[in-house]
C-alpha cells in the first residue's frame, strides 16, 4: 500500500493536490484497484517515463506521474505545461502501455470523475473507455461514486467522452508539440 509520505514523493517540492490526498484517504480504507478497474494512487519514481518514453530532464521536470491507469502498465500524470504551482489545475495525461500519450481530463477533477466509469482505458492511437454490460463493477465503486459526489459535489459519468474531449480540445495540439522535442 502506498502511504502518504511516498505518495507525496510524486510531486517533488510541490505540495500534493488535495483532491489527490483525499482520495488517497479512501483508497487505503477500500484498497488498490478496488473502486475502480484498473485504477490506483501510487509512488511513481519516473521510471517508466525514462525507460518508455524520455530520460531527458526537461521532459522529466514537466511530468508527475501519480496513478496506475490499468493493470498492464498504463499510467496517469500530472503535465506542467506552464509555470503553474496549483497542481491540482494541471491536466491530466495517461501514458500507454503499448504506446500512446494523451490528455484525457483538463484537471484532476476531471480524472475523478472519469473513474466512476469504472473501465480500465484503452490506450493507443487514441484513447477509449469501453465498458461490456456483463462486466462486474469494482467492488466499491458505488462507495467512490457516494464519496465523489459527498467531498467534490461531482456525478458520474455514463460517458468519458465529453470530459476526454473537452481537455483535448484545450491541450492536446500544445501537449503534442511539447512531447515531440523529446522523442519522435
Amino acid at each position: 500500500m502506498t502511504t502518504t509520505p511516498e505518495f507525496a514523493k510524486n510531486f517533488g517540492a510541490h505540495p500534493v493536490p488535495e483532491a489527490l490526498q483525499q482520495l488517497l484517504k479512501f483508497q487505503e480504507a477500500t484498497g488498490f484497484e478496488s473502486y475502480s478497474e484498473g485504477f490506483g494512487l501510487l509512488h511513481d519514481d519516473k521510471s517508466g517515463l525514462q525507460h518508455g518514453w524520455s530520460d531527458h530532464p526537461d521532459f522529466l521536470a514537466r511530468l508527475y506521474p501519480f496513478a496506475q491507469a490499468n493493470g498492464s502498465g498504463s499510467f496517469y500524470a500530472l503535465w506542467q505545461y506552464d509555470d503553474t504551482t496549483d497542481f491540482s489545475e494541471l491536466p491530466v495525461v495517461v501514458f500507454g502501455d503499448e504506446g500512446g500519450e494523451f490528455v484525457i481530463a483538463e484537471n484532476i477533477t476531471g480524472l475523478l470523475q472519469l473513474i466512476t466509469f469504472d473501465s480500465e482505458p484503452m490506450i493507443y492511437e487514441e484513447i477509449t473507455f469501453y465498458k461490456d454490460e456483463d462486466d462486474e463493477p469494482s467492488e466499491y465503486i458505488d462507495a467512490y461514486k457516494e464519496w465523489l459526489l459527498r467531498q467534490f459535489k461531482l456525478e458520474p459519468v455514463e460517458d468519458t467522452t465529453h470530459i476526454i474531449t473537452k481537455a483535448q480540445e484545450k491541450h492536446q495540439a500544445a501537449f503534442d508539440a511539447w512531447k515531440q522535442q523529446y522523442f519522435g
